[in-house]
């Protein structure tokens, strides 16, 4: 998310967040002890040591899932939200008690800082959270920064620059630590605050013991097809966006009730995630001042027809670089895609331009060839939304957009290589730094 600053709202939040009761009960099992104790249980895992922190996007947004957590509809439903900001981290409680009115609680509050961009802390927060709150199902929302499969530019000591090869690809929030600058982006020697791995994270979730039912991003950049394949055995759904996405974040007060609370989950409740998010950035005239001209592109993945589609993703790209007449493994192979709809620009960002994975594919393959794979892709894709355009950057003050190929694209973003990303970029060779995501490795020929 692009940091964002405004107070107004959070004021108005904070308004909101004062309706609600603080309570230290704990009142709300359902009697049986061979059940889990609860029905659904979020997690909102905010990683704000950065310049949303400072921004005080996180402070909008948590005031604004206090408001809608108010919303919840069920006394046997848990939101549980972890915050770490430029104060110690801690985690709070939301849920609906039998008198219909919404309660806060502070379950926890830790003595020393936390780097929310190790995956031991995800791990054990939601282990804890676990623990203390079983529940027949979970969900996780991830709100940070986010840049896909990108690695980080330095190690996580700081001591070794990511233009070695000894990194990994990195891909989710920024924890400046103590002594940080949070408005910069910088910890306390001045580099970028450390990232979290997606593999790291894939562990972390695994590791927890929770298996969450989807993983929300809020965050920019996350829904591309790398950082889903990685994620493919640890959630059953992933609802992001392929591009950036406004510091202002999901709209907690619609989307907890509308959205993250829509259980059972199933590929028609997962698309409300979708809906609700595009409607309150796009068409919802209560916020058109804080999401302007963003724009939206937002889709759900079920992870369980990853497998499926990188199997006929890579019998498609094989049969592509035979058409080239490009036929050695060891020969470089770059596609044409100059002309595909991208979710980044890699001369303004330094980010490759994540194109579209559909577009591109389109791009390279004969008709037929193209709504065969198309076949595997929508049965993966569930569902989409995509405003006409959308932010793709800025330069020298000037907000640029992208036109969205709204007949062809699928909301979901895929590495193409190009000759121009071995030539300059802050991470290095983007045409080498790919080749470590298991989707490289699964895909390509």
């Amino acid at each position: 998310m692009y940091p964002l600053r405004n107070t107004l709202y959070c004021i108005i939040g904070l308004i909101c967040t004062l309706s609600m009761t603080a309570c230290s009960s704990d009142d709300h099992g359902n009697g049986k002890a061979d059940m889990p104790k609860y029905r659904h249980t979020v997690i909102v895992y905010m990683s704000a040591q950065n310049s949303l922190g400072y921004s005080q996007a996180a402070l909008l947004d948590s005031a604004e899932i206090a408001s809608g957590a108010s919303r919840m509809r069920s006394t046997h439903d848990n939101l549980i939200l972890y915050l770490d900001d430029d104060k110690l981290p801690r985690i709070y409680r939301f849920y609906k008690g039998g008198d219909g009115k919404g309660y806060i609680q502070k379950v926890k509050q830790y003595s020393t800082d936390l780097n929310s961009s190790n995956p031991s802390t995800l791990r054990d927060v939601l282990a804890d959270v676990k623990a203390q709150y079983p529940s027949r199902s979970y969900g996780l929302v991830m709100w940070s920064h986010g840049t896909g499969w990108l690695p980080d530019i330095i190690s996580p000591s700081g001591s070794q620059s990511r233009l070695s090869r000894s990194y990994k690809p990195m891909g989710f929030g920024v924890d400046v630590g103590t002594g940080g600058n949070w408005a910069e982006d910088l910890d306390a020697q001045g580099h970028l605050g450390q990232q979290m791995e997606i593999d790291d994270m894939t562990q972390a979730i695994s590791e927890s013991g929770v298996r969450p039912a989807y993983i929300f991003f809020d965050a920019c950049l996350m829904q591309c097809v790398e950082v889903a394949y990685s994620l493919r055995n640890v959630t059953d759904y992933i609802v992001a966006s392929p591009a950036t996405t406004s510091g202002y974040g999901a709209f907690y007060y619609d989307q907890i009730p509308n959205g993250l609370f829509c259980y059972p989950y199933g590929d028609d409740s997962i698309k409300t995630m979708v809906d609700t998010y595009y409607y309150n950035s796009v068409d919802d005239d209560r916020l058109k001042d804080y999401y302007g001209k963003q724009g939206c592109v937002m889709s759900a993945i079920k992870t369980s027809r990853l497998d499926q589609l990188a199997t006929a993703t890579a019998s498609a790209l094989a049969l592509a670089k035979t058409y080239t007449g490009v036929n050695q493994r060891d020969t470089t192979w770059y596609p044409e895609v100059s002309d595909v709809q991208p979710y980044c620009d890699f001369l303004h960002t330094s980010y490759p331009d994540m194109y579209d994975i559909a577009c591109g594919m389109k791009a390279l393959l004969p008709e037929a060839d193209y709504w065969q794979w198309r076949t595997a892709l929508d049965q993966c894709v569930v569902y989409s939304r995509m405003s006409d355009s959308y932010y793709l950057y800025s330069y020298n003050g000037e907000v640029y957009t992208q036109a969205c190929d709204r007949a062809n694209a699928c909301g979901v973003s895929m590495f193409f290589p190009r000759k121009i990303y071995s030539l300059y970029s802050y991470y290095g060779d983007l045409n080498e730094l790919i080749k470590d995501t298991p989707w490289y490795r699964a895909v390509w020929p």
